[in-house]
């Protein structure tokens, strides 16, 4: 049986530094509102904001790219209303401990000194070409608000969530590694995990793509 598509809401979080355009191929046949990232001091306060917009009788489905997909798994969890599910993008437990600290720190070095520029080959490095140039980005809420991505640890909250999950992860993804898929499924054995061959964000995926899994979630929940 066909879920019922024109009840469903789709709500898009996407990643840092990034806009709701790297959504642009999700398919239409849903109501799709985005919620652009106002890079507030914490992902708690982030995901709190967020919450007015989830749906009172349980027919949204967050769709959360990266530390869009940390933002997600707070409001499933902060919220009264229950999203229908969740589905996660290059996700992680937590994104400080992916990476060595050294790494991590050079990179807010970099943001410091030359911040703009930082935006500009981080963007090019996870997507390969211009997007977003429209966006404008108030430096210090942005490193901020990264920071608060880097240093919060999810898995406690991981462990609770009942939302059914789905997970997309890149085989060659260079941002967020494909263990921390692994590490998601570990604190949560209910969250599945579907691998697609390209990096941190499925570009080549068309709306048949994404209303797959769309539609698995919808599948679960009924």
């Amino acid at each position: 049986m066909e879920p019922n598509i024109g009840r469903t809401k789709i709500l898009t979080i996407h990643g840092w530094a990034f806009c709701e355009e790297v959504f642009k191929n999700l398919p239409r046949e849903y109501p799709i509102h985005h919620y652009r990232l106002e890079y507030l001091p914490s992902l708690k306060e982030e995901a709190l904001n967020l919450l007015p917009l989830i749906d009172e009788d349980e027919n949204t489905i967050l769709v959360g790219w990266s530390a869009g997909a940390s933002v997600a798994l707070l409001a499933a969890y902060l919220s009264n209303k229950k999203p229908k599910g969740l589905l996660l993008i290059g996700a992680t437990p937590h994104f400080g401990r992916a990476w060595k600290k050294s790494y991590i720190e050079r990179f807010f070095k970099d943001l410091e000194t030359n911040f703009e520029g930082k935006i500009k080959e981080f963007r090019t490095t996870v997507w390969g070409e211009p997007i977003c140039q429209n966006l404008t980005l108030e430096k210090e809420k942005t490193i901020n608000f990264l920071r608060s991505f880097v240093e919060t640890d999810l898995s406690k909250i991981v462990e609770e969530i009942k939302v059914p999950t789905i997970l997309l992860q890149g085989k060659k993804d260079i941002i967020v590694p494909p263990k921390e898929a692994k590490k998601l499924k570990n604190l949560n054995p209910n969250f599945e995990i579907f691998y697609y061959d390209g990096g941190h964000f499925p570009k080549e995926f068309k709306p048949s793509d994404w209303k797959k899994f769309l539609q698995k979630l919808e599948e679960k929940k009924s």
